[in-house]
């Protein structure tokens, strides 16, 4: 007698959060609006002056910057940033998450869970699914979208590196 077993599915609550709603190749990815600063441009962001690899600035302020579609194990994306300050060892750590274009802001809810294992990269960071179509307001040409737990997106160690990152750049701005 053989058995088959299906794959596990993590479980998730019914809940609405408004969200910046962004295109990540065949899909699109809805982040949470709690965490974010500001939405901008490719344009709006160069490269941090004397600041180190890896550091951007937007509008006078410095940030780690990060490729959604890397951290997925995708290719890049470059349309947009997402500016964020994550909350991390008792203060906040400014990064720039690259991404595809902004494509509406609004509230999402997660509609479907999403097996475990399915995103190799990045697994736990991925709260669900929800229909991305076009009847639902939705214009990016995906059908479905994926739920952004975007506190996860990046791993402790991650995060660490990127406050003591900013943290350098700051102080080395100030001294400057």
């Amino acid at each position: 007698m053989s058995q088959t077993s299906s794959p596990r599915l993590r479980r998730v609550e019914a809940q609405s959060e408004l969200c910046i709603v962004v295109a990540c190749h065949t899909f699109v990815v809805a982040i949470p609006v709690r965490f974010v600063t500001r939405l901008v441009l490719d344009e709006d962001v160069t490269p941090a002056p004397d600041g180190g690899p890896g550091l951007v600035q937007s509008g006078g302020e410095l940030f780690v910057a990060s490729n959604l579609g890397r951290l997925l194990d995708l290719p890049g994306l470059g349309e947009a940033w997402v500016l964020l300050h994550l909350p991390h060892a008792g203060g906040r750590v400014p990064l720039a998450l690259r991404t595809g274009a902004c494509l509406v802001v609004r509230e999402v809810s997660v509609e479907a869970p999403l097996p475990q294992g399915l995103f190799k990269a990045r697994g736990e960071a991925m709260l669900g699914a929800f229909v991305a179509d076009a009847s639902r307001g939705f214009n990016g040409g995906a059908l479905y979208g994926l739920m952004l737990d975007v506190a996860k997106l990046w791993t402790r160690a991650e995060l660490d590196a990127a406050a003591q990152a900013a943290a350098g750049a700051r102080k080395q701005k100030t001294n400057g």
